[in-house]
């Protein structure tokens, strides 16, 4: 039995159905060829999809640089995004230094400057020396008295308060001199610290207004400290004065004056930068010593050290530069031929050993001021941000040039 209901697909027209009677099929249409051609008539061949692109690991034959990780842009970015470069336009970068960093910077602020800083050091304390020396030769003359046998109580008393009184003057013109010459460096340094130079002309006018408050700074500082040793004396006067046992006199004598060299100690270290806090920053005197403690107090023992390492560092220096001199005038004054020590030869040797500090001075003076000064600077970015002030006035240059009034 034949089924002449055909088939139809659902929603077509039944009048399009073909029955039993209907023309037979045609051929069969041809197989593909053996090279898998597209039969006759046919449209463009499907689009023959490959396998999915592969996204992981280039293959070996890629170059690196288009697959897989990108040196270059690393690089890129390392460039771009990574800290940037800490500026220094003088002697040490705008950044809390070292210790390295501020010995490196107290030589490198005189090599970068030497006419100044060399310079002023010379005339200042070749001044001082035109005037000590012969003080100090006076001074020889009257102890030239002490030596004869026919001395009397009176004259001897008259010797040793004319040679005490030649040192108190000797040693405050000295004072004098040092105190204003560390002002000056102090601003020749802080324009160094900018990239910039000034001249001796210009250092001084920088400066001119505040030397006698920095001198009654210095010398106010000063009291202090020597009535703070003298502390630990009177202890041991008292004791002596009462008929202690010596052994008590010496524990108690050993014990007041290490506690005044402590306090004394303390007291120097947290006033170490009132030359430079009142120099650049244009404060009252008083305030100075307030802002000083406010700048050291939570660093003392870093100060202390950096301080005491300059200061055996100066000594050595100093002592390397005047030992030819001293042993210069030991030898011409050992060669005279019956030689009074308090005669000629010593006045030679005096001569010789002011020769002698001229050069060392002109040296260290620089260089101790100039740790003082970069240990300012160093609390004062540590604490204030000030790199980014010293970054800022380091591109406006200051006309006429004087030290910045922080």
């Amino acid at each position: 039995m034949s089924d002449t209901s055909g088939w139809a697909a659902p929603g077509s027209d039944p009048s399009d159905q073909r029955g039993p009677a209907g023309p037979p099929p045609g051929p069969p249409p041809p197989p593909y060829g053996p090279a898998g051609a597209p039969p006759p008539q046919s449209g463009p061949p499907p689009p023959q999809w490959g396998p999915p692109p592969q996204w992981g690991p280039a293959p070996q034959s890629a170059p690196a640089a288009q697959w897989g990780p990108q040196p270059q842009q690393q690089q890129w970015g390392q460039q771009q995004w990574g800290p940037p470069p800490v500026p220094k336009p003088g002697v040490i970068p705008l950044r809390p230094l070292g210790v390295g960093e501020v010995l490196d910077g107290a030589i490198t602020y005189i090599r970068s400057n030497p006419v100044v800083t060399l310079g002023l050091s010379a005339v200042v304390i070749t001044i001082t020396q035109l005037i000590q020396v012969p003080i100090t030769i006076l001074a020889l003359g009257q102890l030239s008295t002490i030596a004869s046998p026919t001395a009397g109580i009176e004259q001897l008393a008259g010797a040793l308060s004319s040679t005490l009184g030649a040192a108190l003057i000797g040693g405050f013109i000295t004072f004098i001199a040092i105190t204003v010459l560390s002002g000056l460096l102090v601003v020749v340094l802080s324009q160094a610290v900018l990239g910039r130079r000034m001249s001796l002309g210009e250092a001084w006018a920088a400066t001119r207004s505040r030397v006698l408050g920095l001198i009654g700074l210095s010398l106010l500082s000063s009291v202090v400290l020597v009535a703070v040793l003298l502390t630990g004396v009177v202890p041991i006067v008292l004791t002596a004065a009462a008929d202690a046992p010596g052994g008590v006199v010496v524990l108690v004598g050993l014990v007041t004056m290490l506690g005044a060299f402590a306090a004394a100690a303390y007291i120097g270290v947290s006033w170490s930068m009132i030359t430079p806090a009142y120099v650049l920053e244009g404060i009252p005197a008083m305030a100075t010593f307030r802002r000083s403690h406010r700048l050291v107090r939570t660093q003392w023992w870093r100060i202390f050290g950096i301080l005491l390492l300059g200061g055996v560092l100066t000594a050595v220096v100093s002592g390397i530069l005047t030992f030819p001199f001293s042993l210069l005038g030991v030898g011409l004054s050992g060669s005279a031929p019956g030689a009074d020590p308090f005669a000629g030869p010593s006045v030679l040797t005096t001569i010789i050993g002011a020769v002698g500090t001229i050069v060392a001075s002109t040296v260290t003076a620089p260089f101790s001021a100039g740790i003082t000064g970069l240990l300012y600077f160093d609390q004062r970015i540590r604490r204030e941000a000030f790199d980014l002030e010293l970054a800022l006035a380091a591109q406006f240059p200051a006309v006429p040039p004087a030290p910045p009034q922080w």
